[in-house]
């Protein structure tokens, strides 16, 4: 019989709460188990939606890989090194988000875990385990950002509730074992204070106005520092001392805190990815990237475990005219990757690779992450060009298996997937249910790999089958229409699915739409010859007249390459005329018609995410490698030169979709791929 550590364990919540309703609230549970330490001692345990486990007192782990209520994932940590011969107590914190964002989705509230010493239990999750509320924390917080759920407020200073003994949750065990690697959570990368003076307060609704909102001046006077620590003694009529550290480079991590401050000082904390206002936007378009923290009298240290930071720079906002800030920073928290040798040789295009090696690394955590400072998310156009520059960055399969299965699993009604799973939004992005089927056949071509594909095979029929049904009489696929529908391809104009259709409005065709769910079918033909041979034709000749169908609908024979929509004078993105060739749908004759429209430069140009299509459409003829090659060391250039140490969301960089621009976006790591799977840059 296969050994399960949770077969005597119950789902167990704090008593007094209701485990269907707590939001952005926060518990304790404490348990005493006995070690001889005669061999390894395992913690089992999965917690909705975050946990940190501590062991004596002593800081083991933390995280919770985000799940399905019908498919929980649980983690197996080994603490021999913390447990003690004798008497040992277990404490589990939870977090318990209890909203739907882009990361996270609305579950049952609950913890459950095991010890076992080698077969040996020594505990479980049951009544007698001790249950608080932890008072510290606060619940009415600001949401980050729509994707992700909310910042904190801590208050050192705030009463302690009584333990009592916990209650048992009525949910299922659907338990799956975490597949892949725990992040490595190091030594705190402490922050360099490199801009600080007092502030006067200067209004706000909230944490994240006040920081972006104070009048901010820089002095030295009865201001000290060592070039890590800050100290102060001041006397002016401001409120308080502000301080900028920067961590000397985008990192994720756990923010960390270790002050000696008076009782009830408020420190507002902020954080970003750059100061080109001279501070961190803390407030921005509605979103809220700040925290606070309020202090006990005398030495403050503190480590919040259950959000990631992404960012460089950490701006406190001190309400004390004396006090010392020891350090700042945050615990860095990185997937364990091993990095392959680049297949490039001159040193811009090293620095080209091994900065999108890093910008890879820094969105990948429990999953794949769109960005580690805005959103955090999964999303799937994301996702398949983080998998292929992975493949060859650091020849990883373990991570993106687990990642597109999951993905599964978030399989909506109408065939398509959610836009951020597992979490759940009002929306989806048809044309990134559509890449999902490439991701899952090139996992399989890649991995030499077909059990992805076996497991999941029933899901992805329901896609395909979802996108032929919708195949009208026009042999095309009409947009989507209605609220929970975004037509999206790129961020350009045109492209952007700024428009939104009722229900109730004609057909309208687009050509990209249309090439994306050709593709899939393809890809989706070729998964069925490796899983199920008699169904190939059937796909593969969807997918085939498709492909025509679009190619007659779309193609400008006077200009020689396609309209995005009916109703377009001529050819307007390079991104339509990229698609077209790099599906196959373009016959011979207008092949170099269509490539050398794409490099004519009259075309709104893709943006750095969709290059990828770009690029792989003119490699199919070597002849075009020079201008790929000249366009990698244009644009991802420029971003060097302007002292990117990650690659940006688009070439706007911070600027960007009303200065929110993200500088570090997994997807913009394109050349690592287009470089070695074509043997270019050597």
């Amino acid at each position: 019989m296969d050994f399960n550590p949770f077969l005597r364990a119950k789902w167990i919540f704090a008593s007094g709460y209701d485990p269907k309703k707590c939001q952005n609230c926060y518990f304790d549970y404490l348990s005493d188990f006995t070690a001889e330490k005669s061999g390894k001692v395992t913690l089992y345990l999965s917690v909705y939606s975050a946990y940190a486990v501590y062991i004596n007192g002593s800081f083991v782990n933390c995280g919770q890989m985000a799940d399905y209520e019908h498919h929980q994932i649980y983690e197996e940590l080994d603490i021999t090194d913390f447990v003690i011969s004798g008497k040992n107590t277990l404490h589990i914190a939870q977090y318990a988000a209890g909203i739907n964002t882009s990361t996270v989705r609305v579950q049952k509230a609950g913890v459950i875990f095991s010890v076992f010493e080698g077969e040996k239990s020594l505990l479980i999750s049951d009544e007698s385990c001790l249950s608080r509320k932890n008072n510290g924390y606060l619940e009415a917080c600001e949401l980050i950002s729509a994707q992700l759920n909310f910042n904190f407020d801590y208050d050192a200073t705030a009463a302690e509730f009584p333990f009592k003994s916990s209650v048992p949750v009525s949910k299922k065990k659907a338990l799956f074992k975490r597949n892949i690697k725990k992040p490595v959570i190091s030594e705190t990368l402490k922050g360099k204070p490199v801009k600080y003076g007092v502030f006067y307060e200067n209004g706000g609704s909230n944490k994240a106005q006040r920081i972006q909102n104070a009048v901010l001046k820089e002095s030295e006077s009865g201001i000290f520092t060592d070039g890590a620590s800050l100290k102060w003694s001041i006397s002016s009529d401001a409120d308080g001392v502000f301080a900028i550290f920067d961590l000397m480079g985008e990192c994720a991590g756990l923010f960390e805190l270790f002050a000696s401050l008076p009782h009830g000082t408020e420190v507002l904390i902020g954080y970003g990815e750059h100061i080109a206002d001279g501070r961190v936007r803390a407030s921005l378009g509605g979103r809220s990237f700040a925290l606070r923290y309020t202090a006990k009298e005398g030495e403050n240290s503190f480590l919040h475990p259950f959000l990631r930071l992404g960012g460089r720079y950490i701006e406190l906002h001190i309400y004390s005219k004396k006090g010392e800030i020891h350090h700042t920073g945050v615990k860095r928290t990185d997937y364990p990757l091993n990095h392959l040798t680049p297949t490039v040789s001159s040193k811009l295009h090293l620095d080209i690779w091994n900065t999108a090696a890093k910008t890879l690394g820094l969105c990948m955590h429990e999953h794949y992450e769109d960005c580690p400072w805005r959103e955090q998310a999964m999303y799937g156009m994301d996702s398949r060009i983080q998998i292929l520059c992975g493949y060859y960055a650091f020849g990883e399969s373990d991570f993106p298996r687990e990642a597109l299965e999951m993905m599964s699993y978030s399989l909506r009604e109408d065939g398509t997937l959610e836009l951020c799973p597992p979490g759940i939004v009002p929306i989806t992005i048809p044309s990134f249910t559509a890449i999902y089927l490439r991701e899952v056949w090139e996992y399989t071509l890649y991995c030499k790999d077909n059990s992805l594909a076996a497991t999941i095979f029933d899901s992805l029929k329901v896609i395909a089958d979802g996108f032929i049904g919708r195949i009208d009489e026009t042999g095309l696929i009409p947009l989507y229409r209605g609220k929970k529908y975004w037509n999206f391809y790129e961020w350009r104009k045109g492209l952007d699915g700024a428009e939104y259709f009722n229900e109730t409005d004609e057909k309208r065709y687009e050509a990209p739409l249309c090439a994306f769910v050709a593709d899939a079918l393809h890809c989706f033909s070729l998964i069925c010859k490796q899983i199920r041979p008699a169904l190939a034709s059937y796909y593969a000749d969807a997918a085939s007249a498709l492909k025509r169908a679009t190619f007659e609908s779309f193609f400008d024979y006077e200009s020689g390459g396609f309209v995005t929509r009916h109703g377009d004078e001529k050819p307007l993105h390079e991104l339509t005329q990229a698609l077209m060739l790099y599906t196959d749908a373009v016959p011979e004759k207008y092949v170099k018609g269509v490539e050398d429209l794409i490099m004519s430069g009259e075309l709104i140009k893709t943006s750095v995410s969709m290059t990828v299509f770009s690029y792989e459409a003119l490699l199919k003829n070597k002849k075009n490698a020079d201008y790929v090659v000249d366009d990698i060391e244009s644009v991802w250039g420029k971003m060097l030169s302007h002292g990117a140490d990650t690659f940006w969301e688009t070439e706007k960089g911070e600027s960007d979709f009303s200065n929110a621009g993200s500088l570090c976006h997994g997807w913009s790591a394109v050349p690592i791929y287009i470089f070695a799977h074509y043997g270019l840059g050597k």
